[in-house]
């Protein structure tokens, strides 16, 4: 059974809260609260608070607490608040002020790992490697 939860509005950017989510996918609850606690971002305070209102709404659905993962979660653009720095000579210098969009998926349901993607350097490298293999027969 799978839960949504959503976080809407949060004032911080897109960009800093990514890299907090990404190894977050296929956890469970409890151990994803425990990674958050001790790393020190500030998007990793706002999905500790996602998390922990996804662990209630598992308890809501009568779901078995330590068997909870983390299904997908994914960090999306909200409306960009525009302010105005005033410049020399009259001038204003535009100032965006981001938001972003929380999105988390939890389910009682083991999903493997995704196995990251490999960058283009491992790709040449095994290129290379199977034309030496076929070269030397």
């Amino acid at each position: 059974m799978d839960i949504k939860v959503k976080s809407l509005f949060l004032k911080s950017s897109p960009r800093k809260v990514r890299p907090v989510l990404y190894g977050l996918r296929g956890m469970t609850l409890q151990a994803a609260l425990v990674e958050l606690k001790f790393t020190n971002k500030k998007g990793a305070a706002l999905m500790f608070d996602l998390i922990k209102s996804g662990l209630a709404a598992a308890k809501e659905n009568d779901l078995d607490v330590d068997k909870v993962y983390i299904k997908s979660v994914n960090c999306t653009e909200g409306p960009r608040l525009k302010r105005r720095l005033i410049g020399s000579r009259g001038r204003a210098k535009p100032i965006l002020k981001r938001m972003c969009h929380l999105n988390l998926t939890v389910t009682d349901v083991l999903i493997q790992k995704v196995a990251p993607i490999k960058n283009s350097k491992d790709i040449t490298k095994e290129k290379n490697s199977k034309s030496q293999m076929t070269n030397s027969k």
